[in-house]
């Protein structure tokens, strides 16, 4: 009586139903509905390191652990899933999740520093080095009419 109230379900309500303890034969969609999990984790992630101005390499590692190990902490504490009788349950849309997280994630950025990419891109289309991007920064690039670089050196 228990299985036939569990097969009846929608997949939304059998992703939410406690200790249920699914398997492959009970419910098969369990990766197609963790892949939309990750992705939805994924893309609230890339939304916040986007707004939040993260840039380096933690917002990638810490994303890739949000992504990864929150769906399989709820699948084993949560559902109880039997992940035995599913073939690759554990990472199934990781790599899908973290690209549109990275996605989401650079769009955003470039979103709200509009004025550096601006200068960047004015400055890589105009003259080379009328303008240092970089502040404080205002060497010349040695080219063939500078001489060679011994020639260059003050010692």
């Amino acid at each position: 009586m228990e299985e036939e109230k569990y097969e009846n379900k929608t997949k939304w309500e059998k992703l939410k139903a406690f200790n249920s303890a699914p398997s492959s034969e009970t419910f098969p969609e369990l990766p197609e509905m963790i892949t939309c999990l990750r992705l939805v984790l994924g893309a609230c992630y890339g939304i916040s390191l986007g707004m939040r101005g993260t840039a380096g390499g933690m917002g990638v590692l810490f994303g890739l652990n949000v992504i990864t190990f929150l769906p399989i902490v709820y699948m084993s504490s949560f559902l109880n899933v039997q992940t035995d009788s599913y073939a690759s349950i554990n990472f199934a849309g990781v790599p899908n999740a973290l690209a549109l997280m990275l996605l989401i994630w650079i769009i955003f950025f470039t979103m709200a520093h509009e004025e550096e990419e601006s200068l960047l891109s004015a400055s890589l289309l105009s003259e080379p080095m009328e303008e240092s991007i970089i502040i404080g920064d205002a060497s010349p690039i040695p080219d063939a009419s500078m001489g060679t670089p011994q020639d260059q050196t003050e010692f």
